[in-house]
């Protein structure tokens, strides 16, 4: 009797695994990996906190905290550097590099460092194109709001520029948010102009209301708009909502270097990318627009096949502006 328990656990088992593998295959249509990516996420996320005083106490308390790479997961060179009290990393190849240089700013909500997926993305990005890559560690709420983030990353791409003028910006989620209102900021300071801008899902809108975000809200496993909204609220100080530098999505959008944008159909943030693209459209922005069917927030950033599919993509736009 044990024997046929046993082997009718294996063959549910194996039965529950091609099932797995053909939802993923035949109905959802992406790799088993990202597949198996989202349902990690969600089960992480399942009972992630509600932002409190508690919680916000306790990301501040880890942001004072001088911040390191886990550099056991990196092949790069690293290197770090402070300006006006602000860490700054370096992740560079270990022989010749290409003149290009990338002003990278992470995401993270605005309150959270990078993860390990961060220099994990960055590290293999280094060794595909061969460029270097500046990581600024940029103030977070809740101590801090967005205007000191910019005054301090503006510090940073000055000095940039003013030492090689080949730099491209690019970042995620928050970070691509900040990257979009730092160009605009940059033009309308009639400062240096970037080669070029690239964007992973950015966060457009800091209050998230656009009301077609609610349908993606079952689909999305990473992100909850009620604690991104208190956490948006806390960063934007005394902005107003619809600020550019706060809200990318409102500001001038003409003029402005080329633009490449990359977001998946399984988050939030779609809506308002969608919505992004038909205002350069309007406003005659130079841009490329890539939505990856069945993709998660930020995925370029996981060992998945899309995401090694999107790095790559990545990799040949930002050699192609290597002189």
């Amino acid at each position: 009797m044990k024997v046929l328990f046993r082997g009718v656990a294996v063959l549910t088992a194996i039965s529950g695994v091609f099932m797995y593998i053909y939802r993923a295959l035949f109905v959802n249509k992406r790799s088993i990996g990202s597949e198996l990516a989202e349902d990690l996420i969600r089960v992480a996320n399942f009972d992630i906190a509600d932002v409190d005083d508690e919680m916000l106490e306790r990301n501040a308390e880890e942001n004072r905290q001088e911040y390191e790479i886990p550099r056991s997961i990196l092949r790069s060179h690293i290197g770090s550097y402070e300006l006006d009290g602000m860490k700054i990393f370096t992740i560079s190849p270990k022989h010749e590099k290409r003149k290009q240089r990338v002003l990278y700013l992470h995401g993270g909500g605005y309150i959270n460092q990078p993860s390990v997926f961060h220099w994990r993305f960055l590290s293999k990005l280094v060794k595909e194109t061969a460029m270097e890559f500046i990581v600024p560690i940029y103030p977070k709420t809740p101590e801090h709001t967005y205007d000191e983030a910019y005054e301090q990353v503006q510090k940073l791409y000055k000095q940039l520029v003013s030492e090689n003028g080949n730099i491209i910006i690019m970042g995620d989620s928050a970070g691509g948010g900040l990257t979009l209102g730092l160009v605009q900021w940059l033009k309308k300071e009639q400062l240096p102009m970037p080669k070029a801008q690239i964007v992973i899902s950015p966060w457009l809108d800091i209050t998230l209301g656009n009301p077609d975000i609610e349908a993606f809200e079952t689909v999305e496993p990473m992100l909850k708009p009620d604690n991104l909204k208190i956490i948006g609220k806390i960063w934007s100080g005394d902005a107003d909502p619809d600020y550019y530098k706060v809200s990318p999505m409102y500001g001038e959008l003409a003029g402005l270097p080329k633009l490449y944008l990359i977001v998946g159909t399984r988050e939030i943030i779609l809506p308002d990318a969608r919505k992004y693209v038909q205002l350069l459209e309007a406003a005659g922005a130079d841009y490329e627009y890539y939505e990856y069917e069945m993709q998660n927030h930020v995925f370029p950033l996981y060992p998945i096949k899309e995401g090694i599919d999107a790095r790559k993509q990545i990799g040949e736009i930002l050699i192609g502006y290597d002189e």
